[in-house]
């Protein structure tokens, strides 16, 4: 039987989309200056911490944010594509604002967006990139440096609650820790972001 394994998720840091307000989706928007500073200021937070592995996606904003982590710590970062943000379709660049205020818009829940995702797509692929991390590190501790629709999706998994969605803040670097064992998870903390300090 495969050990536990503990995942720690650190949302990536501002990015241009973030900045200006837009949904960023699988466009590959970069961090900004003041999201560099965030990721500097979380991997401070984790620079005493032991990690097995750090696992970032391909989009810019995730993967720049692992490697100032990386650096810190010394180890090489992964890419790993299941792990990517949410497909938001055609709404990909548009204004927070306005998509807030379409009808179709639900606080607590998921849309899947024409040409986007479906929830039961995102949970699939997310939850299948876990099991493989879990599976290659028994025992272990795994750095993922992610985005936060697929965080907020994991959370709400195994908080139980999809196919509503946790609605706790989630900002730029925040941590949420997760033991994995086999399809059990258990959350440690969601949405931490007591490091980021004036960052935020």
């Amino acid at each position: 039987m495969t050990e536990p394994v503990t995942f720690y998720f650190v949302r990536h840091g501002e990015s241009v989309a973030n900045a200006t307000r837009r949904f960023a989706g699988r466009s590959d928007s970069p961090l900004t200056a003041r999201g560099r500073e965030q990721a500097e200021a979380v991997a401070r937070a984790l620079a005493d911490m032991h990690f097995d592995r750090i696992v970032a996606t391909p989009l810019h904003r995730s993967l720049d944010t692992a490697r100032i982590i990386a650096k810190r710590l010394g180890l090489p970062v992964e890419i790993e594509p299941d792990l990517i943000e949410i497909d938001v379709g055609d709404k990909t660049g548009a204004v927070w604002d306005e998509i807030a205020a379409l009808p179709e818009w639900r606080d607590d829940g998921f849309v899947a967006w024409p040409n986007g995702e479906t929830l039961d797509a995102v949970l699939e692929r997310s939850l299948r990139a876990l099991r493989r991390l879990a599976r290659a590190t028994p025992g272990g501790t795994v750095l993922v440096v992610g985005h936060g629709g697929v965080t907020r999706i994991l959370v709400s998994h195994f908080l139980g609650m999809l196919p509503r969605l946790d609605r706790s803040p989630a900002h730029n670097t925040n941590l949420t820790v997760l033991v994995l064992d086999g399809d059990t998870g258990r959350l440690e903390k969601v949405g931490e972001s007591s490091h980021i300090g004036e960052t935020h």
